[in-house]
């Protein structure tokens, strides 16, 4: 009895830290880049500090960004949109759906907030078809960034 008890003890504590670990999608969720207007950024900005002073103790200081909905796209404002779906590694939805017409097609505009400077990195920001659940890290461009939607 007491080697399978040492034999459990050993099994949970290599196996805690795993699965305590975070999970990280590394599909590039961005198909194109974008600039929302001032007024946008100013209100996700907004959004962003309200969720990381609520959500710091509970999410930790890494990765060290936010990916902040900032925007509606429409699928008009996308230059050459067919081909950045075909080649997206995340557009799932948008093709799962059968019909593929642009009038169920939901872009969205996204933008990346420092937590450590607590501002947007640039004022660039980035189009998403699908996007990870809220509190999921992926890729966003060249950043790892915890998913928060609008923040709210």
């Amino acid at each position: 009895m007491v080697p399978t008890a040492r034999l459990v003890l050993v099994f949970l504590l290599t196996a805690l830290p795993t699965l305590r670990s975070q999970k990280v999608d590394n599909r590039d969720f961005a198909i194109d880049t974008c600039y929302p207007t001032p007024n946008e950024i100013q209100l996700a900005e907004a959004r962003a500090r309200r969720f990381w002073a609520k959500d710091v103790l509970r999410y930790g200081p890494e990765p060290r960004y936010l990916a902040v909905e900032t925007s509606k796209i429409f699928p008009g404002e996308v230059q050459d949109l067919w081909p950045k779906l075909i080649n997206s590694e995340t557009t799932a939805s948008f093709f799962s759906h059968g019909k593929r017409t642009y009038s169920n097609l939901e872009l969205l505009g996204i933008m990346i907030y420092d937590t450590k400077t607590g501002r947007f990195v640039s004022n660039q920001g980035y189009i998403s078809v699908d996007t990870p659940p809220r509190g999921r890290v992926a890729r966003f461009g060249p950043y790892l960034a915890r998913y928060i939607g609008s923040g709210r």
